[in-house]
């Protein structure tokens, strides 16, 4: 057999009701939380009151930064970091989809290192150890609560950066179904495709093994066959997403991701696009350009579960997710634009693939978009 990788540091609790449960093993981390969240979702849901109730009763101190972005970038970060050490926490909770695990990933690594964040991206050797991060996902697509990644916006490069260390995976995650409850209904589809994209393209990278394949088809089957459910609304549908999620983060902590999450990059710096709605919108144009350069063996694998691309186009708008640029508004005079993000999103993507896309590769998947 071929050689096999495989790490995880991270306790996982997968059940209803898990939050209230095993929110108190948190004191086991620490002795002051920080909780890293967005500005809405855990006030709106009711969230943030169950989790104050809960540290109140384990006598467990607290603050709160529910500053964290849709798609955070250096500053917000950074502004996270001075209140983390101002609150002299330490140890992290976040709350979130990607954005605010994500964040909280990156405020655990500066709150105890020296320097700013851009010191940070790729992996480098960290002087001291990262506060210990707790995750709590709220949305069925992230994966962040398994993996060693933090993806964040450099607006002054006009690109996603990623983070990538395994000291940065979380020491627990409580994935509890239930809040899958109050998540709308497009988000259950975008982020349920966010998964969908990590799981194709772990199964595509060229460091994948056996076991992140394992895990890139198990979530693939499971998120083919309940993720239009789950979006009309049924739980144990919703449940069953929420878990392949998870085993498309176990795959891509292998592999990493390659170019669908590279191009998809270029809508949300360009359009504010949600980054799951901007991957679901590539990958059937991407997939079709691949089969037809290099891959169509590995296409052909996944293609008896994901089933043909046009079949694949019809399951995406059976979501309510677009697959053309012209649906999200995009112009024919942005094509240069979209071109040039795509290349600069997608770096360190194509040191996992078996060629080097030129810029026209990808001009013609772009150009196929529309």
């Amino acid at each position: 057999m071929e050689q096999i990788y495989f790490f995880t540091p991270t306790k996982i609790y997968f059940e209803r009701n898990g939050i209230e449960k095993y929110l108190p093993l948190l004191k086991n981390y620490g002795k002051k939380v920080l909780i890293v969240s967005g500005k809405n979702f855990i006030y709106k849901t009711g969230l943030i009151e169950k989790i104050e109730t809960i540290f109140k009763k384990e006598n467990i101190n607290y603050s709160i930064f529910s500053k964290v972005e849709p798609e955070p970038d250096i500053e917000n970060v950074e502004e996270g970091v001075k209140f983390c050490k101002k609150e002299k926490c330490d140890v992290i909770l976040a709350i979130g989809g990607g954005s605010a695990i994500d964040a909280g990933k990156c405020i655990a690594v500066l709150a105890t290192n020296p320097g700013n964040l851009r010191n940070y991206f790729g992996e480098v050797e960290y002087e001291n150890e990262p506060l210990p991060i707790i995750a709590i996902p709220t949305t069925c697509g992230t994966g962040s609560e398994v993996t060693r990644y933090a993806v964040i916006i450099d607006r002054k490069e006009k690109t996603k950066k990623t983070v990538s260390s395994e000291k940065i995976m979380p020491k627990l995650a409580i994935l509890d179904p239930n809040v899958l409850d109050f998540l709308p209904t497009l988000l259950v589809a975008a982020t349920g495709m966010d998964a969908f994209c990590h799981a194709i393209e772990s199964y595509l990278a060229i460091n994948s093994d056996f076991i992140s394949k394992f895990f890139s088809i198990e979530s693939l089957k499971l998120l083919k066959e309940n993720l239009k459910k789950a979006v009309e609304g049924d739980r144990e549908s919703k449940e069953k997403v929420f878990l392949a999620s998870t085993f498309a983060g176990y795959a891509i902590n292998k592999t990493g991701t390659i170019i669908v999450h590279g191009i998809g990059y270029s809508l949300t710096i360009k359009y504010k696009i949600h980054h799951g709605t901007s991957n679901a919108l590539f990958l059937p144009h991407v997939l079709e350009f691949l089969k037809d350069n290099n891959y169509r063996k590995e296409i052909k694998e996944l293609e008896k579960i994901i089933k043909t691309n046009s079949e694949l186009k019809n399951f995406i708008t059976s979501l309510g997710l677009p697959i053309r640029l012209k649906d999200i508004g995009a112009k024919k005079e942005d094509i240069e634009e979209l071109v040039d993000l795509s290349i600069k999103g997608c770096e360190r993507a194509m040191k996992k693939m078996k060629f080097v896309l030129s810029k026209d590769d990808f001009l013609k998947i772009i150009n196929s978009a529309f």
